[in-house]
């Protein structure tokens, strides 16, 4: 059994409840896999182990117990804890499962499923200092509910034990911290093996190197410390020292001062020196937080009249260029058809026209097209350049409103099965609850109804790729490219376009239910891209009817750079995801009618309400 291989194969279904879709991670003791409870019709994430796979890289019988044992506590461990900001447990059990080189025994733990980002990624490769408000921020919207889930922790007599922003995953915003690998509950008996010795030297407390078994909750305060040091000052370069106390090195503010003075005391080397709590760190976090002061600004010096009069004027220019800056954004954003011809040649309006209404009753826009520079990763190892011809997009993702019809048109082709439509052995959708107060589309008297008025306008969920690809071409559209999907993602900029500033609320995702009309639109008068709202596309460069279909999961900020980059990732083609819709594409063509038609009911369809 080769280590570098997962023991499970994609497909291997355990004990008849859960189905293996993906490999997401090893770790020393265990695999992690996403995989679909079949009952509930939910992701989760499994964690495995296996005797045979451990003896791979255990030899010794002792440590191979211990690592057995120690997966176990996990269970254990996690069971006690049930609070928001850490990950949820499910299911512990056993499973036979047959592999080519025979029968296996795995047990695994079932937890709850967060896609994703990390802690990491909500911080800077550089810090946040010297901003005073970013930093205050970050503590706020992150760090602190960070400590309201250590906090439950050791009051249920747990020490982690490995605290890290790897091991803190981000489901939207909420923080909720995982991989209680090496935690140690003061419930359960300790176990004593070399594999004990373990976690991160940038985070682990000194003595959990000397005596890991003895370790209490201030060696999880000293995690916590390096942590909060990283969020301003930068991430800690592996070469460090590590072990050690650290602080800042400039703090004027009196807010940076008191944080330096909170991050020393929570690294300090001797354990009986730092923070007796989370609780009294979190204390002096709060107080920190309230301060107001700033270091006084130097006495001011009279003016000379000239000089007044030279400040003046700048001010008057600098308000005039301000407002002009604010009607000319206000125009470009508003979303008007006229507005967004301003981006295309003349040439090419005479072509075609700049805004049509495709058979679908869907708003289209033109993109030009042209050169466009897409990132490393994107399309190879490299960055590359590539030419697209003009295309048409759909302004908004498809509607409920519009698969409802869809479905209604096509019914005598598919059928409804436990809530879920097929044609032949096709999953299209997933019908039923996408949240708790929000179910779109319903299935009656043989027919398709969007259950409520308000939810007509909101963009279509849980369809799979073939469903998305089947309404495409019914209409006799097609699926953007992921190459078309970034340039009008970027606004034809292409690399360029990902060089932006990012918006200080970038990572909420905005809450179903809401009208495809409430997403602002970009430059182009396209909407939604700028989320975390995800999109089926095709995985080519130039449209190919053989091209795979893949799922673009909406923005990310790539870490070391704070710029925006994307995550093209493959699923099942029977996969569906309750923040993942489509919209489609087609080519520009020279036959296209030069007609501006009026646009049709769909986008006037009343708002959902406010979430």
């Amino acid at each position: 059994m080769s280590k570098e291989r997962p023991l499970l194969p994609i497909g291997t279904v355990l004990n008849g409840k859960w189905v293996i879709l993906e490999f997401i991670a090893r770790g020393g003791m265990g695999e992690v896999y996403r995989a679909h409870q079949i009952n509930l019709k939910r992701d989760v994430a499994i964690k495995i182990v296996s005797r045979e796979w451990l003896k791979t890289f255990i030899d010794d019988p002792e440590e191979l117990e211990s690592a057995l044992r120690r997966f176990r506590q996990e269970v254990e461990t996690m069971v006690q804890i049930r609070h928001p900001n850490v990950i949820q447990i499910y299911d512990y059990d056993k499973a036979r499962v047959e592999l080519p080189e025979g029968q296996v025994e795995v047990e695994y733990i079932v937890l709850e499923y967060i896609p994703g980002r990390t802690l990491r990624s909500t911080m800077r490769e550089e810090g946040f200092y010297p901003s005073e408000k970013e930093t205050r921020t970050w503590i706020e919207k992150y760090f602190l509910p960070v400590l309201e889930g250590v906090k439950t922790i050791h009051r249920a007599g747990i020490f982690h034990r490995d605290l890290k922003p790897e091991n803190i995953l981000l489901d939207g915003e909420i923080p909720k911290i995982a991989d209680f690998g090496l935690a140690r509950s003061i419930k359960l008996e300790s176990i004593t093996s070399s594999l004990e010795i373990k976690g991160t030297p940038t985070y682990m407390a000194p003595e959990q190197f000397v005596d890991f078994k003895g370790t209490d909750q201030r060696a999880d305060i000293y995690a916590l410390g390096k942590i909060l040091y990283e969020a301003v000052a930068g991430k800690i370069p592996p070469s460090a020292r590590p072990f050690t106390q650290v602080g800042l090195k400039e703090a004027p503010t009196p807010f940076f001062q008191v944080l330096d003075r909170i991050i020393r005391k929570a690294t300090k080397e001797d354990p009986d020196k730092r923070f007796t709590s989370v609780e009294e760190m979190e204390k002096a976090l709060k107080e920190a937080l309230a301060l107001q002061g700033r270091e006084k600004a130097p006495p001011s010096k009279v003016r000379s009249k000239p000089s007044l009069w030279l400040a003046t004027i700048i001010i008057v220019i600098l308000l005039l260029l301000g407002g002009t800056f604010y009607y000319l954004w206000q125009r470009i954003h508003s979303g008007q058809h006229h507005e967004v011809q301003l981006a295309l040649s003349p040439e090419l309006t005479r072509q075609f026209p700049a805004v049509k209404i495709s058979s679908d009753g869907a708003v289209m826009r033109l993109l030009p097209g042209g050169e466009i520079k897409v990132p490393p990763g994107f399309l190879g190892p490299a960055s590359r350049t590539v030419t697209l011809k003009p295309f048409y997009l759909d302004e908004y993702p498809v509607t409920n409103h519009q698969y409802v019809i869809f479905l209604n048109e096509v019914s005598s082709q598919i059928r409804v099965e436990d809530g879920v439509v097929k044609q032949g052995d096709q999953v299209w959708l997933y019908l039923g609850k996408v949240s708790e107060n929000y179910e779109p589309i319903i299935y009656e008297g043989k027919r398709f109804l969007v259950q409520n008025p308000i939810y007509a306008s909101c963009p279509v969920v849980r369809v799979t790729a073939l469903g998305a690809l089947a309404y495409a071409k019914h209409y006799g559209k097609r699926l953007p490219t992921k190459v078309e999907w970034f340039y009008a993602l970027t606004e034809g900029r292409g690399l360029r376009g990902l060089q932006l500033e990012v918006p200080e609320d970038f990572y909420k995702h905005f809450e179903l239910p809401v009208s495809v009309m409430d997403l602002k639109p970009n430059a182009l008068g396209i909407r939604g891209l700028s989320t975390h709202f995800g999109e089926w596309v095709e995985d080519s460069v130039l449209p190919s009817p053989k091209a795979e279909i893949v799922l673009i999961s909406g923005l990310k900020l790539h870490e070391p750079s704070q710029t925006l980059s994307l995550a093209p990732v493959k699923r099942m083609p029977w996969e569906a995801f309750e923040e993942v819709g489509f919209r489609c594409a087609q080519d520009a063509k020279q036959s296209e009618p030069k007609i501006e038609p009026k646009a049709p009911e769909i986008i006037r369809m009343p708002k959902s309400p406010e979430t």
